[in-house]
């Protein structure tokens, strides 16, 4: 009757065939110690209890598994934090340097800024420069004409001091004062070339065609009976451009200089 159960039992188990290796390991193990004592425990033993053995083994094997995948998803969340606080410190780094570009910008706008200043202050010293030059020369012609000024008072008959004085207001562009004093000069010298030449200018300037032209053609007359030729030639040009023309053509109501005898 033992042995039928034994049969129905092992006929009943055959889906479990798959115990019997728990089985066999388990018998492998006892007879490392004591074999024969152990084969002669477990012999008689139904198969169920090894079968018992098996689940019990596999549900460590479970929560061995359980636990490394628990093991796992911590790891997977804990890069998935490192990796959301890495794209938070790009983001940060992303922020940081769009602010550096923006300060840079405004950097190279402060630099454009003060290169423009420095042109600026160039331009302006250079100016500064100009003016300081001219007020030189107003203040050099103004102690020209206050020096010939004095010698007319102690020699009215000074035809030369007239006409350096003359010559002064004329650089000044005073044209009226300046044919004063050349006219002076004239009268107390009527052979005064240089005199009628610069009055023909100064009236030039004036709009005076006529009164330009005779002066300029009686300097070269002058000139040519003194023999100055060069400036016989230039005062006879210079009446010829009036004549044609009509005045002297210039930029500024400042007569050149080059037109003027010193």
């Amino acid at each position: 009757m033992m042995e039928d159960r034994r049969l129905n039992s092992r006929r009943g188990l055959e889906p479990l065939e798959w115990g019997a290796t728990g089985l066999t390991v388990v018998l492998a193990v006892a007879a490392a110690a004591t074999q024969q004592t152990i084969l002669t425990a477990i012999a008689p033993l139904p198969l169920s209890l090894a079968v018992g053995l098996n689940l019990v083994s596999r549900k460590k094997l479970d929560d061995r598994f359980q636990a490394f995948v628990q093991q796992q998803e911590a790891k997977i969340a804990e890069l998935v934090a490192s990796q959301g606080q890495q794209q938070s410190e790009l983001g940060n780094l992303t922020l940081a340097l769009s602010q550096v570009g923006d300060r840079l910008e405004d950097v190279q706008k402060q630099v454009m800024q003060l290169n423009q200043g420095a042109r600026d202050l160039h331009d302006y010293t250079r100016i500064l420069d100009t003016e300081q030059k001219q007020i030189e020369e107003v203040l050099d012609c103004l102690r020209e004409i206050e020096k010939n000024t004095q010698v007319i008072q102690v020699d009215p008959s000074h035809a030369k001091a007239y006409y350096n004085r003359g010559l002064t207001h004329q650089r000044l562009g005073d044209a009226e004062a300046a044919i004063l004093d050349y006219s002076e000069a004239i009268r107390i010298n009527e052979n005064y070339a240089k005199a009628y030449h610069n009055r023909g200018v100064a009236r030039s300037t004036l709009g005076d065609r006529k009164g330009a032209v005779e002066d300029l053609r009686t300097a070269a007359k002058l000139f040519f009976d003194q023999g100055d030729i060069s400036s016989y030639q230039r005062a006879r040009d210079l009446a010829k451009r009036i004549h044609e023309v009509g005045s002297i053509e210039q930029d500024s109501k400042e007569v050149p200089l080059e037109i003027l005898f010193a």
